[in-house]
């Protein structure tokens, strides 16, 4: 009896052409076989937000965060990074620059000379950054509730890098105006 067999193919339609309609939105192909295929257009085309190889990238500074280099502060440091995220980061301290890549447990050195300085901000490409990573060890990468917490080991220098980078205060759910004060009744004192 062919009544099963023309069901299932009859379900399958719809799937096929949901791939279909997905293919003509995100560049991929369903074939007859049922097989995948991206087109090679889509998938060679530069992503929206993701930056070009050869162009640096804007490091603003992070306020507020606190660093210890072997339970004391350096004298001149700064952190910074690329966007709303801290991953990675670019730590300054002094005439050094760090590349520190907590996700991945890395540290690399950087070339001072390839990263520009401009005012309130640092231009620097992460296609410069050194192939070989510096050994580390000890690594925590927490969030402390009030801030993010990264401590490393830089084994070379046996120094102990203590980075808090703090939250950004979450002021959507506040009002934007205090409320009116209203007047209380004392029940107490009797009637006004």
């Amino acid at each position: 009896m062919s009544y099963g067999r023309d069901m299932r193919a009859s379900a399958a339609i719809p799937a096929w052409l949901s791939l279909v309609m997905m293919g003509a939105m995100f560049g991929v192909t369903a074939l007859a076989d049922g097989a995948i295929a991206f087109a090679s257009s889509a998938a060679s085309a530069p992503r929206a937000g993701v930056p070009a190889k050869d162009k640096p990238l804007s490091w603003k500074p992070i306020e507020d965060a606190l660093l210890r280099v072997n339970d004391a502060p350096p004298k001149e440091w700064e952190v910074y990074r690329t966007g709303k995220k801290n991953e990675p980061l670019l730590l300054q301290i002094g005439n050094r620059f760090l590349l520190i890549e907590a996700h991945d447990r890395q540290v690399f050195e950087l070339d001072p000379s390839k990263i520009e300085r401009k005012t309130g901000e640092l231009l620097w490409n992460p296609a410069d950054r050194s192939a070989k990573p510096l050994p580390t060890a000890d690594w925590v990468a927490d969030d402390i509730g009030a801030a993010f917490i990264i401590k490393v080991k830089l084994d070379n220098e046996n120094a102990l890098v203590d980075l808090q980078l703090p939250h950004p205060p979450d002021v959507g759910s506040l009002p934007q105006q205090a409320p009116a004060r209203t007047r209380r009744r004392d029940y107490f004192m009797g009637e006004e």
